[in-house]
């Protein structure tokens, strides 16, 4: 063939080109791996999707297995109640179809039915509660709800539920001490919880129990987070109610006796706490001990002491160490404080023979002299001068011969008095002889007055006013 154009030979092989060729064959292989490479991946997926596809039939027969036991578990279910009875929430619906016609006696029998078939349900209980009640039939819906509370097959909540229901039923039949008793009576930590909110805690009644003399005084108190609980008691053992003794003020047991005191707590909502109770013994105690009105120490001058004892009783001491007794000296009136350190001890005996308490003092007694001898000697003669028992001061005496002589002999105490100076009196004659006239004279030591010393009927010294003769 020719071309028409130029008139040359056409040819369809062209002239070898190695170079050509070889590339060429590059580019057929290059495109036969890739067609080998894509027949494996297709291979590959092939193998896959054939693996799951198995992997799913596998399931699908789990899954028909699964469905099918699930049919027959709804179907026993279903099936159940034909043949063993009645379910919880039949009785239920049937209960309120009763009551919903006018029929509560039926409905209560329908659900106490229900309750002894399934006493775990909670709801035929709680319904079967307020079907009682609405009958007027208190009693009976706390005793229903008690199922629940005395058991320990309920949730927490559920029991906290039957308690606030049971409390609220006493609200409206006015039987709030019943509140008390049922919190009281558990000791489960829901009724604890509860019994907090409702219930007063009981008072504080002190002193405790026990024997006391004369006398006893006795002290109510509550918590301060109670201010509206008021405290009730009794002295007579009887319990305390709200028509008892309101307590305002301690409580002052004084006649002897046994009392037995009881006391409660009845808070806002008129619900009472427990009963306590303290049991006291009242006697008529020892006598009490004398009331010496001067205190132990050191004096320096005369002192009396004064002892004062309870009526119908006496006082007796002692000073030699020993403990007073009946049999000891008896205290009549003021003691004079013998000079020196003394030891006293007192006690008050009443008509029984009862002692008190023995009371002791030390006594230190050291008089100050503020007056000498010759001081003494001096006022004395100028004493019996102004009474004109002494012409002058040498000692004259009127109508005698000589004169008289004052000469001071020792120092004494006397019983209430102090202490004295004692002089002798003489008579000296012209001729010098001396004869003692057996007067004697006391002269205190401290302030100098004079006095006649004598003594009494029972050997004891005594001061005797100086008067005129």
């Amino acid at each position: 063939m020719y071309c028409d154009f130029c008139g040359k030979e056409i040819n369809f092989v062209p002239d070898f080109e190695p170079e050509v060729e070889n590339q060429i064959n590059a580019t057929l292989s290059g495109v036969a791996d890739e067609l080998n490479r894509e027949d494996r991946l297709k291979e590959e997926r092939r193998k896959k999707i054939m693996a799951f596809l198995d992997a799913l039939s596998q399931r699908r027969h789990i899954i028909i297995m699964t469905a099918a036991v699930v049919v027959i578990l709804l179907g026993i279910i279903i099936l159940i109640p034909q043949f063993v009875g009645n379910s919880a929430h039949s009785y239920l619906r049937n209960a309120e179809r009763a009551k919903s016609a006018g029929k509560l006696d039926e409905a209560i029998e329908i659900l106490a039915e229900g309750n002894s078939s399934f006493p775990r349900n909670s709801d035929i209980i709680f319904r079967l509660s307020d079907y009682y009640l609405e009958a007027g039939n208190s009693k009976e819906a706390v005793e229903v709800l008690k199922q629940i509370t005395d058991t320990a097959h309920f949730t927490d909540e559920t029991v906290t539920t039957a308690y606030e229901s049971i409390i609220s039923i006493y609200k409206q039949s006015d039987e709030l001490d019943d509140i008390s008793l049922i919190l009281n009576d558990s000791n489960n930590e829901v009724a604890t919880a509860i019994k907090e909110k409702y219930v007063p805690t009981n008072p504080v009644m002190s002193p405790a129990s026990g024997e006391f003399d004369d006398y006893v005084v006795v002290t109510l108190g509550h918590s301060n987070t109670e201010g509206n609980c008021k405290i009730y008691y009794t002295v007579n053992g009887d319990d305390p109610d709200s028509t008892s003794i309101v307590y305002e003020n301690e409580i002052v047991v004084d006649t002897p006796g046994e009392y037995n005191i009881k006391a409660i707590c009845i808070n806002e909502y008129g619900i009472s706490s427990g009963v306590i109770q303290n049991s006291y013994r009242v006697v008529e105690g020892l006598p009490d001990a004398p009331v010496i009105m001067e205190p132990s120490g050191d004096y320096n001058q005369n002192t009396m002491i004064v002892a004062v004892a309870e009526a119908g009783c006496t006082i007796f001491y002692t000073t030699d160490g020993s403990d007073p007794d009946i049999n000891s000296k008896q205290y009549v009136s003021p003691i004079s404080m013998p000079v020196g350190t003394t030891h006293y001890k007192f006690v008050a005996i009443n008509a029984d023979g009862e002692m008190s308490e023995i009371v002791e003092r030390d006594y230190h007694l050291v008089f100050t002299r503020l007056v000498s001898t010759e001081q003494a000697v001096s006022n004395l003669v100028s004493t019996l001068v102004r009474l004109d028992y002494l012409l002058d001061a040498n000692g004259k005496v009127r109508g005698l011969d000589g004169h008289n002589e004052y000469i001071y002999s020792n120092e004494i105490e006397v019983a209430g008095a102090g202490e004295y100076y004692v002089i002798v009196e003489n008579h000296v004659s012209y001729d010098g002889v001396t004869t003692p006239t057996g007067l004697l004279y006391a002269v205190n030591t401290h302030d100098g007055s004079v006095n006649r010393l004598g003594y009494d009927s029972s050997g004891k010294y005594t001061l005797i006013k100086i008067s005129n003769r």
